[in-house]
């Protein structure tokens, strides 16, 4: 009825590395998820600023650079 998770005692944390695999690696973890999210937000303001450009040159007649 209930579930478990196998342990049985009050084992040390160390010791129960199956519950968490990368235990120690949040720190980590957060600074790349960081980066990637900066990354993204460079690339899509660049990616919607030329989208805007080409599309006020087309209103104003002008060629695409």
């Amino acid at each position: 009825m209930f579930m478990s998770t196998g342990i049985e005692s009050w084992t040390p944390v160390k010791e129960v590395a199956a519950l968490s695999p990368f235990s120690g690696s949040e720190f980590v973890l957060t600074i790349i998820a960081v980066a990637v999210w900066i990354v993204w937000h460079i690339w899509q303001i660049k990616s919607e600023n030329s989208t805007y450009e080409e599309q006020t040159s087309k209103l104003q007649g002008n060629p695409p650079n």
